[in-house]
């Protein structure tokens, strides 16, 4: 039996295709619509209906229609909606976390700070994995005076100009959550942090990808002087004795094209007390 959020997708893809008919590449919806439809499935907290950040928890009709939801964000002026929208082959939303070989596993002491495992919490996460020096190892091996500048989680609006493959998608201004962003030497890398959850065998790549189209356009427009940006992802994994951090740096290889996403190194931290 699905949970009330998996029934409300499913109910959203019936609606959607009721509407506009079968085998469509986009269904574009509102939160209105969202809204009105948690009332008959009772799923109160509708806003969460559209948050999927790994395929794992893609409904059974999502799935069967080979469908993922992208949001469209909210047009300047008062009164209108957030909109999002289903894309049909939800195989390009979603990027498969790649095997981390041996050579590339450190085994690393570990004296856990008083503050390390309090909560559970993405900022918990990254905090703990720049204390312990991860972070500077991992970006700029060899440099030891590295001393990146560092800018702590925030949200904002970007009106993200991309598509998807072949995909045009129509955004208007889309808030995004920014988890953490570091800059060192022009060369700025945007954050993602997650617990491990079984059955997490992949994720959302919007997920580092509008913090990425957030960055990129400005320095396009000349509004920041940089000259690269990447994103990185950081699973930890409790284990006896530690904690496993498995870290993933990537990029796109078209800045408009969310489905470019190209992994650049990977490795995991194995912390042991």
């Amino acid at each position: 039996m699905g949970s009330k959020k998996s029934d409300l997708q499913d109910a959203l893809v019936r609606y959607c295709i009721d509407r506009d008919g079968p085998g469509k590449e986009m269904y574009i919806f509102t939160n209105d619509e969202v809204k009105r439809l948690s009332m008959t499935v009772g799923f109160r907290n509708h806003n969460d209906a559209t948050h999927i950040d790994t395929s794992h928890n893609l409904s059974p009709l999502m799935k069967k229609e080979g469908l993922g939801v992208i949001h469209l964000g909210t047009d300047r002026g008062v009164g209108n909606v957030a909109r999002h929208a289903f894309i049909r082959n939800h195989e390009a939303l979603f990027h498969e976390f790649e095997d981390i070989s041996l050579e590339n596993t450190t085994r690393q002491e570990y004296r856990p700070g008083p503050l390390d495992h309090l909560n559970t919490s993405e900022a918990n996460i990254l905090s703990m994995v720049n204390n312990h020096g991860i972070l500077r190892g991992f970006l700029y091996p060899g440099d030891m005076r590295a001393i990146p500048q560092m800018y702590m989680a925030h949200r904002t609006r970007v009106r993200p100009r991309y598509r998807i493959g072949d995909i045009n998608v129509p955004a208007d201004l889309v808030q995004i959550e920014v988890d953490m962003t570091l800059e060192h030497e022009g060369s700025v890398t945007v954050f993602e942090a997650k617990n491990w959850k079984r059955g997490r065998g992949d994720f959302a790549i919007y997920q580092l990808y509008m913090p990425f189209r957030y960055y990129h356009q400005r320095m396009e427009n000349g509004e920041i002087e940089v000259n690269n940006i990447e994103c990185c992802y950081i699973v930890r994994r409790n284990m006896p004795g530690g904690s496993d951090i498995d870290v993933y740096l990537y990029t796109f290889e078209d800045p408009e094209d969310m489905a470019s996403i190209s992994l650049i190194k990977c490795k995991r931290y194995e912390l042991r007390e």
